[in-house]
């Protein structure tokens, strides 16, 4: 899909993983970190999909 993006990441802090994740398409940009989440897709994915709209 042209014009439309996302990138998921990790991040070890401590004893814990953050997990992000950004998204963006012609219209807007999104971003969500989730302190203490397993990854970006598997939390930060969720919080994401859910801003937009998503069940």
């Amino acid at each position: 899909m042209s014009g439309v993006g996302a990138k998921t990441g990790t991040a070890e802090e401590g004893d814990h993983t953050n997990g992000w994740l950004t998204a963006y398409d012609s219209r807007i940009s999104v971003a969500a970190l989730v302190e203490g989440g397993s990854s970006g897709v598997d939390s930060a994915g969720y919080v994401v999909r859910r801003l937009l709209g998503g069940s």
